[in-house]
């Protein structure tokens, strides 16, 4: 019975249509960053993830409300440790993630985009592995056709929390450390409950088929 179970699930799996992925819908409230800037100048970490200022793939110069900003010299303090952490809400494949740098223009302040970055990932908020081969972000050009930057030069990786560990910014003398937006793609990781219903469930269609032929 053992050995029909493990052969039903394998087969559900295998015979399964794989999804295909998508941008992940991440809800308000789940983009903790370091530090924000609040009102009356509104550069909020939920702007990151909400699509305002982006239409049909790029991005607008109009900071507000459209991007974050992190507290900087003269407006909250300096930001010791920048950073930025998305709750997916959910185990995902991640395949590829597409950046909107700091884009706020006239006057060209894109100097406050994010430049030295890791991108820290895993199932949990502890978090533990990192995503190679990516050390930086690059510079917004301050256009409002500005069309991000897309990363997928790596092994797709399972993920719920995905963590911006920010290292320097564009050269910005204040020390503020910006992003505009931020998408990932990705594929529902499927709860080991649901697979084992699966399983159960090609079983039941296995045996049915026996007494049927039987």
């Amino acid at each position: 019975m053992k050995a029909t179970f493990l052969a039903a699930m394998a087969a559900a799996l295998t015979s399964a249509p794989l999804a295909e992925a998508a941008i992940i819908t991440i809800a308000p409230g789940n983009v903790t960053a370091s530090s924000q800037i609040g009102a009356p100048f509104d550069r909020q970490d939920d702007y990151l993830v909400d699509g305002s200022g982006l239409t049909g793939g790029q991005h607008t110069t109009a900071v507000q409300p459209n991007m974050w900003l992190s507290t900087g010299n003269g407006f909250g303090g300096i930001d010791p440790d920048p950073s930025v952490t998305f709750d997916l809400g959910a185990v995902y494949t991640i395949s590829s993630f597409r950046v909107w740098n700091y884009n706020e223009s006239p006057p060209n302040l894109t100097n406050r985009g994010v430049n030295g970055v890791s991108v820290l990932f895993g199932t949990t908020p502890a978090l533990g592995s990192t995503v190679p081969g990516i050390t930086n972000f690059a510079q917004a050009d301050g256009l409002n056709t500005y069309a991000g930057q897309n990363f997928n030069a790596f092994a797709p990786f399972n993920a719920r929390y995905i963590k911006f560990d920010i290292n320097s910014n564009y050269g910005d003398t204040n020390t503020f450390y910006g992003l505009s937006e931020v998408q990932f793609d990705g594929v529902l990781v499927p709860e080991p409950g649901s697979l084992a219903l699966l399983g159960l469930g090609s079983m039941g269609l296995l045996l049915r088929r026996r007494r049927s032929a039987a």
